[in-house]
């Protein structure tokens, strides 16, 4: 748990000073708000993520996901996974590029922080997030699920239907970013949530099948293409 934790925050503090140090701005100003929000975040989501884990076979690395813990069979999981990722995070810079001329102007362009801030942002997003909506919320949701349904083993469907809950919470979250940038009208509007949704639901079967490490690792190829390839192709 602590080394869960503390990745989380290693990973978010790189990206909060690749963010400011392009803003000009310095991250003094702001670590400790910064250290106390994301603690009080992460913390229970690693807490419920072992605990909870523990009784659904779910964790770090997917226990009974046929890899049985060995380096090759995670090796593969991650590699699966990353590959989903580039492969769904091609076809959404594509419909980005696609959908452009209906957005509004006030979004910001794909590869607007530049490679170095574009993969910053990446790792933040992959390993905090994951914790806190797939390792923590969708532990939570399993949970109660077996406590409601009061069964030893949850069906496949109440694991699909916690995936796509966990998803929208997930897609909800990216709203207000669009609204800090004034660009919140319907069509983007929907476009991010849909966009969200979709991801949200390949980390969420990765983190269910494989594990949160290959969950992070397709989250990770998603960004990659969307924040670092984005910025040196545009």
């Amino acid at each position: 748990m602590a080394g869960i934790y503390l990745a989380v925050m290693a990973a978010q503090f790189i990206s909060l000073a690749f963010g400011r140090l392009d803003a000009g701005q310095s991250l003094a100003s702001i670590a400790l708000p910064s250290f106390v929000f994301l603690t009080l975040l992460t913390l229970p989501a690693c807490w419920v993520g072992v605990v909870a884990g523990r009784q659904l076979g779910l964790g770090i690395l997917r226990s009974g996901a046929g890899s049985g813990g060995s380096a090759g069979g995670v090796g593969r999981g991650i590699a699966l996974a990353s590959g989903l990722g580039l492969l769904l995070g091609g076809v959404l810079l594509a419909l980005r590029f696609a959908c452009q001329p209906y957005l509004p102007p006030e979004l910001p362009e794909l590869g607007f922080r530049g490679v170095g801030g574009g993969l910053a942002v990446s790792v933040g997003a992959a390993v905090g997030e994951e914790v806190w909506f797939r390792f923590g919320l969708m532990s939570a949701l399993l949970w109660v699920a077996g406590r409601v349904l009061r069964v030893g083993a949850l069906r496949d469907a109440v694991f699909w239907l916690v995936i796509v809950l966990a998803s929208m919470g997930f897609a909800l979250a990216h709203l207000p970013q669009l609204v800090s940038y004034g660009a919140s009208a319907p069509f983007a509007v929907g476009a991010t949530i849909a966009g969200n949704v979709a991801v949200g639901i390949l980390y969420g079967w990765c983190f269910w099948r494989l594990g949160l490490l290959a969950a992070i690792a397709a989250h990770f190829s998603v960004d990659l293409v969307l924040h670092v390839i984005s910025a040196l192709i545009v």
